[in-house]
């Protein structure tokens, strides 16, 4: 599992560096060569970019490509990805369990892709529920980790003896009998109790790690029981699954679930795109690209949707840092000289500055988007 204070604490590495994003997915042909393909596209792509590179750092650059290569060959990981920051006195390595593009670079630390994953990849959980207990797992980035585990036991602390103690005289039988009901009945408002308790612990389980959505899994009285429990809120966020996945280890509880988690996702992003387009540049929300980066700028907008995959060109303010499409190479507010951005490398620092949360979006509703130029968001 990624550990969020690594995340926190990139920005702050010394430059300049050699950032690498790899694809070592083993499952992919041109891996599973000798060399792997990895290694041919990194030695390749290091000779394109150490020809722009200053003369004065070239020879700093290819100790660093060598030792990139160098682990690579020695103990090249079982990831889908791999993350690898080079420098003089840094050598940080972060495993990804999700798709990853090819890229190199040189000078400071690139983190363009790696927002990209972190928004698209948000953290889900899955609650497992059963007469047994509840155990809570959370799923990121590929990873999957049991975090909580908690066991149903009958308290029978506050019980008279007596009562689970059938007295001897006539009528024993019938009240046997009674006495087997209430302890029953004592049994069945544990689990009552234990349940509610499970479903408030979900509950702040979830607002805890920002998990969306949550899957309440179990066989079905036991399921049930914490679902109805749960608010209507956290409901929408939620998703209920009728089957008992106790046997199964956090890896293969995250394969098990990962097509109906992408179903509800797919579900939901439809409905929020169909509400977006609804109500097109009005005073909840906006959409297309023009509006959407005018109001970001503008610090009114409370969540940005983006297509998965969007490119395309911007043109930035080297002084005040102004974004937008327009062709002027001069900024109309400050005069500043304006360059050619990619979409990609500029968007989501754009919303990390502004404090906006990232939904992307794929499937239908991306599709759908994609014909108002994929970029929407709704306003605060």
């Amino acid at each position: 599992m990624l550990d969020a204070r690594l995340l926190h604490s990139l920005p702050q590495l010394p430059h300049p560096i050699l950032t690498a994003y790899l694809d070592i997915n083993p499952a992919h042909p041109r891996n599973q060569g000798h060399p792997p393909g990895v290694l041919i596209w990194l030695k390749s792509r290091a000779r394109v970019l150490r020809s722009r590179i200053p003369g004065a750092e070239q020879k700093l650059f290819q100790e660093q490509v060598r030792r990139v290569e160098e682990w690579l060959r020695n103990q090249l990981p079982r990831e889908r990805g791999i993350l690898v920051f080079a420098g003089p006195d840094t050598w940080q390595t972060i495993p990804l369990q999700v798709a990853v593009e090819d890229e190199l670079h040189w000078g400071r630390p690139s983190f363009t892709q790696l927002l990209w994953l972190l928004d698209e990849h948000q953290p889900c959980g899955a609650v497992l529920v059963d007469r047994g207990g509840a155990r809570f797992y959370k799923f990121w980035m590929g990873f999957a980790e049991e975090q909580e585990k908690h066991r149903f036991q009958i308290d029978r602390a506050e019980w008279r003896k007596k009562h689970l103690v059938p007295p001897a005289h006539p009528g024993v039988q019938k009240t046997r009998g009674s006495q087997r009901d209430v302890f029953e009945q004592r049994v069945e408002a544990q689990f009552e109790k234990f349940y509610k308790e499970t479903a408030n612990r979900i509950q702040q389980w979830a607002a805890e790690e920002k998990l969306t959505p949550v899957v309440v899994a179990g066989p079905q009285g036991a399921v049930d029981s914490v679902w109805n429990e749960l608010s209507r809120t956290v409901q929408e966020h939620s998703l209920l699954v009728r089957a008992d996945l106790t046997h199964l280890s956090s890896a293969e509880l995250a394969v098990r679930l990962e097509p109906e988690i992408e179903a509800w996702k797919r579900e939901r992003e439809l409905r929020m795109v169909e509400r977006l387009l609804a109500n097109p540049n009005g005073t909840r929300a906006v959409v297309g690209p023009d509006e959407t980066l005018r109001r970001i700028q503008e610090g009114m907008a409370r969540e940005l949707v983006v297509v998965r995959g969007l490119g395309g060109r911007l043109r930035q303010c080297q002084n005040c840092f102004w974004v937008d499409r327009s062709a002027d190479r001069t900024c109309p507010a400050c005069g500043g000289e304006r360059r050619l951005v990619p979409l990609r490398a500029v968007l989501p620092e754009l919303a990390r500055r502004y404090n906006v949360p990232v939904e992307v979006i794929a499937g239908e509703a991306a599709k759908k988007l994609r014909e108002f130029g994929g970029l929407a968001a709704w306003l605060r």
